[in-house]
């Protein structure tokens, strides 16, 4: 049998495969990833300020992929892609294919910021989130301390609000970002109430600096301010994992694949790329935000490309549906923008609040929803193996 082979099990690459084993019988799929569910990245602010726990934002693959006789599913490392010889390379085994889907994601960008990589911690997974709470658990446990978020944008803002909001008056916090505005992407207007409500529970908003080094302990900027800090939270942007351009496939400037608007990577018949590791052109030639809606839009289209082209027929360009945008402030206050309707304070939050539930919906419909415990306040969701071992974006436009 015929075989394609999916990089990465996230937003982009679980859609995809939904979507190809429903039209390609005559291909065997294979998806292939380290963990055995998929990591609700936009939730991991939530975990990382003791809000949500861990099981509930990773969902086992095989209730999101019921089985289908064509599909796969192998959980090791990638370790390298030989996309001459059309082969994987994993730490279980090599994997020939025939077609290739690239949804590996995103890693933290650190602009060669000295000391970012070792003494700042990130949410790029939910170890990672994990380890955040238990750092900030620690420090609330000693009394508290000082917190330096770096970076700005929806993750840091929302971050920041969760951290003041369930660690009330317990930490110094620090906001600290390069750009004028802590949300440089959004409206001017929500932008604003997103500052009021952040220095309105004491956080500390640095913005215009940019940081020079982070150290052991604390932060300095742009104009020499030295910002103490115990804990410093990385939220300072991502760029595409480092496979592609390892193997040698075209990246831009941020490590993202070059595609063209059928996701099918520049110059590489075979090979299409989806969600954050990919440089999707926008309507306007740049590439398109990496958030998880459009993670879930491009997987849906590269998978159908590639049905198309095992069926001789031509490519289809993407075809961008923007929703909108919502984030959460904590303690009932939010921001939303819904077209040309912009919301904020608690009209905002009442609209983020469902995202989990409108995702989960969108991909497993009422059954997932009642599977992972969320019709019911008496069934809560079963732990992965991985959630019960340790313990322990913004399905909207983020």
């Amino acid at each position: 049998m015929r075989r394609l082979v999916i990089l990465g099990a996230g937003y982009a690459g679980v859609r995809a495969a939904q979507t190809l084993t429903a039209r390609l019988e005559e291909m065997e799929v294979v998806l292939i990833d380290r963990h055995l569910g998929q990591e609700i990245l936009t939730e991991m602010y939530k975990v990382a300020a003791g809000h949500r726990e861990p099981a509930r934002v990773e969902i086992p693959l095989h209730r999101l992929l019921p089985h289908h006789r064509n599909l796969r599913i192998v959980q090791a490392d990638i370790e390298r892609l030989d996309w001459r010889r059309r082969e994987v390379l994993t730490s279980r085994a090599a994997i020939a294919y025939e077609s290739l889907l690239v949804c590996l994601g995103a890693t933290p960008e650190y602009y060669a910021v000295p000391g970012a990589r070792e003494h700042a911690l990130t949410l790029q997974y939910l170890d990672s989130a994990v380890r955040v709470r238990r750092r900030l658990e620690r420090l609330a446990r000693r009394g508290g301390g000082h917190v330096v978020i770096v970076g700005g944008g929806l993750t840091g803002v929302e971050l920041a609000s969760e951290i003041a909001s369930g660690h009330p008056g317990r930490f110094h916090l620090t906001l600290a970002q390069a750009a004028a505005s802590i949300l440089p992407d959004e409206e001017p207007r929500l932008a604003a109430y997103a500052e009021r409500v952040l220095e309105r529970v004491d956080i500390d908003v640095r913005r215009g600096e940019s940081v020079r080094r982070v150290g052991e302990g604390g932060v300095q900027l742009s104009s020499g301010a030295l910002l103490p800090a115990d804990l410093v939270l990385w939220t300072g942007g991502v760029r595409g994992n480092p496979l592609p351009q390892e193997a040698g496939l075209p990246v831009d400037g941020r490590g993202r694949l070059r595609v063209l608007g059928t996701l099918e990577v520049d110059g590489c018949p075979g090979i299409f790329a989806a969600g954050d590791v990919a440089a999707v052109p926008g309507p306007d030639g740049h590439a398109l935000p990496p958030t998880a809606q459009l993670a879930v839009q491009e997987g849906f289209r590269a998978a159908r490309n590639i049905v198309r082209v095992m069926r001789g027929q031509e490519p289809q360009p993407l075809q961008v549906r923007i929703l909108g945008m919502a984030a959460s402030l904590g303690r009932g206050r939010g921001i939303a923008r819904l077209g040309h309707l912009s919301l904020q304070g608690r009209p905002g939050q009442i609209v983020h609040e469902p995202a989990l539930l409108r995702y989960l919906y969108g991909i497993g419909g009422l059954g997932l929803l009642r599977r992972e415990g969320y019709l019911s306040w008496t069934s809560p969701p079963a732990a992965t193996p991985q959630a019960k071992s340790d313990g322990a974006s913004r399905l909207l436009g983020h």
